[in-house]
Protein backbone atom coordinates (compact mmCIF):
# COMPACT_ATOMS: atom_id res chain seq x y z
CA UNK A 1 0.00 0.00 0.00
CA UNK A 2 1.52 3.08 -0.76
CA UNK A 3 1.46 6.46 1.42
CA UNK A 4 -0.75 9.23 1.34
CA UNK A 5 0.79 12.40 -0.37
CA UNK A 6 0.64 15.27 2.46
CA UNK A 7 -1.10 18.39 0.80
CA UNK A 8 0.49 21.56 1.54
CA UNK A 9 -0.85 24.45 2.94
CA UNK A 10 -1.69 27.95 0.44
CA UNK A 11 1.41 30.80 0.69
CA UNK A 12 -1.35 33.01 0.90
CA UNK A 13 -1.87 33.15 4.20
CA UNK A 14 0.67 33.18 7.36
CA UNK A 15 0.83 29.99 8.44
CA UNK A 16 1.11 31.45 12.53
CA UNK A 17 -2.33 33.40 11.82
CA UNK A 18 -3.60 30.16 10.96
CA UNK A 19 -2.13 28.58 13.94
CA UNK A 20 -3.93 30.64 15.85
CA UNK A 21 -7.32 30.95 14.30
CA UNK A 22 -7.71 26.81 14.46
CA UNK A 23 -7.15 26.76 17.95
CA UNK A 24 -9.43 29.72 18.45
CA UNK A 25 -12.15 26.99 16.93
CA UNK A 26 -10.37 23.83 18.85
CA UNK A 27 -10.98 25.60 22.25
CA UNK A 28 -14.49 26.89 21.59
CA UNK A 29 -15.57 23.91 20.13
CA UNK A 30 -13.18 20.75 19.11
CA UNK A 31 -15.97 18.69 16.90
CA UNK A 32 -16.25 21.48 15.06
CA UNK A 33 -12.41 22.10 14.64
CA UNK A 34 -12.10 18.48 13.78
CA UNK A 35 -15.20 18.91 11.47
CA UNK A 36 -13.46 21.62 9.21
CA UNK A 37 -10.04 19.25 9.00
CA UNK A 38 -12.14 16.40 7.50
CA UNK A 39 -14.23 18.89 5.11
CA UNK A 40 -10.11 20.51 4.00
CA UNK A 41 -9.29 17.25 3.30
CA UNK A 42 -12.18 15.80 1.49
CA UNK A 43 -12.92 19.32 -0.43
CA UNK A 44 -8.94 18.77 -1.49
CA UNK A 45 -9.50 14.97 -2.78
CA UNK A 46 -12.88 16.52 -4.77
CA UNK A 47 -10.34 19.14 -6.33
CA UNK A 48 -7.98 16.63 -7.32
CA UNK A 49 -10.43 14.36 -9.01
CA UNK A 50 -12.12 17.91 -10.39
CA UNK A 51 -8.43 18.24 -12.39
CA UNK A 52 -8.18 21.55 -10.77
CA UNK A 53 -4.44 22.93 -10.77
CA UNK A 54 -1.97 22.82 -7.91
CA UNK A 55 -2.77 26.78 -6.82
CA UNK A 56 -6.48 25.96 -6.56
CA UNK A 57 -6.35 22.32 -4.81
CA UNK A 58 -4.12 24.52 -2.05
CA UNK A 59 -6.96 27.29 -1.73
CA UNK A 60 -9.51 24.48 -1.29
CA UNK A 61 -7.37 23.70 1.41
CA UNK A 62 -7.51 26.32 3.63
CA UNK A 63 -10.91 27.29 2.71
CA UNK A 64 -12.20 23.93 4.14
CA UNK A 65 -10.10 24.72 7.01
CA UNK A 66 -11.70 27.99 7.51
CA UNK A 67 -15.41 27.49 6.34
CA UNK A 68 -16.63 27.76 9.76
CA UNK A 69 -14.68 29.94 11.18
CA UNK A 70 -17.61 32.67 11.77
CA UNK A 71 -19.13 30.28 14.42
CA UNK A 72 -15.91 32.14 16.41
CA UNK A 73 -18.07 35.43 16.87
CA UNK A 74 -21.84 33.72 17.13
CA UNK A 75 -22.41 34.65 20.92
CA UNK A 76 -24.68 31.14 21.63
CA UNK A 77 -23.68 27.94 23.65
CA UNK A 78 -24.22 25.48 20.47
CA UNK A 79 -23.16 22.43 23.05
CA UNK A 80 -26.85 22.47 23.99
CA UNK A 81 -28.60 23.95 21.07
CA UNK A 82 -28.64 20.85 18.46
CA UNK A 83 -29.55 21.96 14.27
CA UNK A 84 -32.54 20.39 14.55
CA UNK A 85 -33.84 21.72 17.51
CA UNK A 86 -33.19 25.20 16.83
CA UNK A 87 -35.38 27.96 17.57
CA UNK A 88 -36.04 30.32 14.35
CA UNK A 89 -34.00 33.13 16.08
CA UNK A 90 -30.87 30.58 16.80
CA UNK A 91 -30.85 29.31 13.03
CA UNK A 92 -30.70 32.53 12.13
CA UNK A 93 -27.94 33.27 14.29
CA UNK A 94 -26.32 29.99 13.31
CA UNK A 95 -26.74 30.68 9.57
CA UNK A 96 -24.99 34.24 10.08
CA UNK A 97 -21.69 32.30 10.46
CA UNK A 98 -21.18 32.58 6.70
CA UNK A 99 -21.26 36.47 6.86
CA UNK A 100 -19.51 36.83 10.61
CA UNK A 101 -17.05 34.50 8.63
CA UNK A 102 -16.55 36.77 5.68
CA UNK A 103 -16.12 39.96 7.95
CA UNK A 104 -13.57 37.96 10.43
CA UNK A 105 -11.05 36.69 7.78
CA UNK A 106 -11.62 39.49 4.80
CA UNK A 107 -8.93 41.89 5.56
CA UNK A 108 -6.37 38.27 6.58
CA UNK A 109 -7.20 36.52 3.37
CA UNK A 110 -6.71 37.83 -0.09
CA UNK A 111 -7.51 35.20 -1.60
CA UNK A 112 -11.28 35.06 -3.23
CA UNK A 113 -11.40 31.05 -3.64
CA UNK A 114 -11.03 31.10 -0.01
CA UNK A 115 -13.62 34.14 0.93
CA UNK A 116 -16.20 32.52 -1.59
CA UNK A 117 -15.91 29.48 -0.12
CA UNK A 118 -16.63 30.96 3.82
CA UNK A 119 -19.52 33.07 2.64
CA UNK A 120 -20.99 30.61 0.00
CA UNK A 121 -20.37 27.11 0.93
CA UNK A 122 -23.96 26.81 1.94
CA UNK A 123 -25.62 28.38 -1.08
CA UNK A 124 -27.85 24.97 -2.59
CA UNK A 125 -27.56 23.92 -6.01
CA UNK A 126 -31.75 24.80 -6.14
CA UNK A 127 -31.66 28.30 -5.31
CA UNK A 128 -33.02 27.55 -1.49
CA UNK A 129 -29.77 27.94 0.33
CA UNK A 130 -27.83 31.13 2.48
CA UNK A 131 -26.75 33.47 2.49
CA UNK A 132 -27.67 35.00 -1.41
CA UNK A 133 -29.78 32.52 -2.40
CA UNK A 134 -27.59 31.75 -5.47
CA UNK A 135 -28.37 29.07 -7.91
CA UNK A 136 -26.56 26.58 -10.20
CA UNK A 137 -23.17 27.44 -11.42
CA UNK A 138 -23.73 31.16 -9.98
CA UNK A 139 -22.36 29.32 -6.97
CA UNK A 140 -18.71 29.76 -6.71
CA UNK A 141 -17.13 26.29 -8.16
CA UNK A 142 -14.87 26.57 -4.83
CA UNK A 143 -17.97 26.78 -2.48
CA UNK A 144 -19.83 23.88 -4.65
CA UNK A 145 -17.05 21.38 -3.50
CA UNK A 146 -17.17 22.45 0.15
CA UNK A 147 -20.68 21.74 0.03
CA UNK A 148 -20.57 18.21 -0.90
CA UNK A 149 -17.77 17.70 1.77
CA UNK A 150 -19.58 19.36 4.26
CA UNK A 151 -22.87 17.48 3.49
CA UNK A 152 -20.81 14.58 3.35
CA UNK A 153 -19.10 14.69 7.25
CA UNK A 154 -22.26 16.60 8.44
CA UNK A 155 -24.45 13.01 7.83
CA UNK A 156 -21.35 10.98 8.61
CA UNK A 157 -20.24 12.13 11.55
CA UNK A 158 -23.74 12.95 12.85
CA UNK A 159 -25.17 16.27 13.19
CA UNK A 160 -22.89 19.13 14.70
CA UNK A 161 -23.99 19.21 18.32
CA UNK A 162 -26.07 15.42 18.14
CA UNK A 163 -25.17 11.82 18.48
CA UNK A 164 -27.11 10.65 15.42
CA UNK A 165 -24.95 9.55 12.15
CA UNK A 166 -26.04 7.69 9.15
CA UNK A 167 -24.58 4.38 7.74
CA UNK A 168 -22.43 5.20 4.55
CA UNK A 169 -25.12 3.03 2.62
CA UNK A 170 -27.63 5.98 3.74
CA UNK A 171 -25.54 8.77 3.27
CA UNK A 172 -25.06 7.53 -0.42
CA UNK A 173 -28.58 7.27 -1.43
CA UNK A 174 -28.94 10.93 0.88
CA UNK A 175 -26.35 12.12 -1.98
CA UNK A 176 -28.09 10.46 -4.72
CA UNK A 177 -31.72 11.70 -3.57
CA UNK A 178 -29.97 15.61 -3.37
CA UNK A 179 -27.83 15.57 -6.59
CA UNK A 180 -29.09 18.37 -8.02
CA UNK A 181 -30.86 19.91 -5.63
CA UNK A 182 -28.82 21.03 -2.76
CA UNK A 183 -25.75 20.01 -4.37
CA UNK A 184 -23.89 20.36 -7.96
CA UNK A 185 -24.50 17.29 -9.56
CA UNK A 186 -21.22 16.72 -11.84
CA UNK A 187 -19.63 17.21 -7.96
CA UNK A 188 -21.59 15.06 -6.36
CA UNK A 189 -20.88 12.06 -9.19
CA UNK A 190 -16.88 12.31 -8.75
CA UNK A 191 -17.67 12.34 -5.23
CA UNK A 192 -19.34 9.12 -5.08
CA UNK A 193 -16.48 7.79 -7.48
CA UNK A 194 -14.39 8.50 -4.47
CA UNK A 195 -16.40 6.73 -1.73
CA UNK A 196 -15.82 3.76 -3.88
CA UNK A 197 -12.73 3.65 -3.29
CA UNK A 198 -12.84 3.07 0.37
CA UNK A 199 -10.98 6.60 1.89
CA UNK A 200 -10.13 6.94 5.08
CA UNK A 201 -8.14 9.82 7.11
CA UNK A 202 -4.56 9.62 7.55
CA UNK A 203 -2.88 12.11 10.40
CA UNK A 204 1.24 11.93 10.12
CA UNK A 205 2.55 12.79 13.28
CA UNK A 206 5.83 14.78 12.09
CA UNK A 207 5.84 17.57 10.85
CA UNK A 208 2.02 18.19 11.46
CA UNK A 209 1.74 20.99 13.74
CA UNK A 210 -2.39 21.56 13.02
CA UNK A 211 -2.67 17.73 12.72
CA UNK A 212 -4.00 17.96 9.73
CA UNK A 213 -5.29 14.72 7.93
CA UNK A 214 -4.54 13.24 4.10
CA UNK A 215 -6.33 10.84 2.58
CA UNK A 216 -5.39 6.94 2.30
CA UNK A 217 -7.55 4.44 0.09
CA UNK A 218 -8.14 1.03 1.68
CA UNK A 219 -7.16 -1.59 -0.53
CA UNK A 220 -6.60 -5.62 -0.38
CA UNK A 221 -2.82 -5.81 1.36
CA UNK A 222 -0.87 -5.19 4.47
CA UNK A 223 -2.14 -1.62 6.69
CA UNK A 224 1.63 -0.37 6.52
CA UNK A 225 0.66 2.81 7.60
CA UNK A 226 -0.66 2.59 11.05
CA UNK A 227 -3.98 1.46 13.00
CA UNK A 228 -7.26 1.73 11.88
CA UNK A 229 -9.20 3.80 14.31
CA UNK A 230 -13.02 3.99 13.83
CA UNK A 231 -15.21 7.24 15.03
CA UNK A 232 -15.84 6.12 18.34
CA UNK A 233 -12.11 5.46 19.13
CA UNK A 234 -12.19 2.01 18.93
CA UNK A 235 -9.33 0.33 17.04
CA UNK A 236 -10.53 -1.49 13.53
CA UNK A 237 -7.33 -2.99 12.77
CA UNK A 238 -3.99 -2.77 13.64
CA UNK A 239 -1.03 -1.54 11.92
CA UNK A 240 0.04 -4.89 9.75
CA UNK A 241 -3.43 -6.75 9.68
CA UNK A 242 -3.48 -7.85 6.17
CA UNK A 243 -6.75 -6.94 4.39
CA UNK A 244 -8.83 -8.96 2.41
CA UNK A 245 -11.73 -8.00 0.52
CA UNK A 246 -14.31 -8.84 2.85
CA UNK A 247 -12.01 -6.93 5.18
CA UNK A 248 -12.79 -4.19 3.06
CA UNK A 249 -16.72 -5.20 2.55
CA UNK A 250 -17.56 -5.20 6.89
CA UNK A 251 -15.37 -2.34 7.33
CA UNK A 252 -18.14 -0.58 5.20
CA UNK A 253 -21.01 -2.27 6.74
CA UNK A 254 -19.92 -2.29 10.42
CA UNK A 255 -18.30 0.94 10.87
CA UNK A 256 -19.73 3.75 9.92
CA UNK A 257 -18.85 7.15 10.48
CA UNK A 258 -15.21 8.59 9.93
CA UNK A 259 -12.29 6.55 10.22
CA UNK A 260 -8.96 7.43 10.75
CA UNK A 261 -5.23 6.05 10.06
CA UNK A 262 -2.98 6.95 13.15
CA UNK A 263 0.91 5.81 12.78
CA UNK A 264 2.39 4.12 16.06
CA UNK A 265 5.72 5.18 15.70
CA UNK A 266 7.49 6.01 11.91
CA UNK A 267 5.45 8.58 9.91
CA UNK A 268 6.68 7.05 6.71
CA UNK A 269 4.42 10.03 4.76
CA UNK A 270 6.44 11.27 1.19
CA UNK A 271 6.67 15.10 0.24
CA UNK A 272 5.55 16.24 -2.84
Amino acid sequence: MSSPVRPRLSPHMNNNLLEILMLAQNKADPQLALHSKRVSCFSYELAKLLNKDKKFQQEILLAGLLHDIGFLKIDIDFSNVPLRLAQNSDLDLIKSHTIEGLNLTKTLIKKKTVLQVIRSHHEKYNGEGYPDQLEGEDIPLSARIVAVADFYDTLLVGEMFGDRRSTPEQVKNKLLEVKGQHLDPEITEKFLDLLHKTPVLYQPTKNNELKLYSMHYLDVGVLELGDLINQDGSIILSQGSHIEQATLDKIQNDYPGQKIVIPRLVDDTTSD
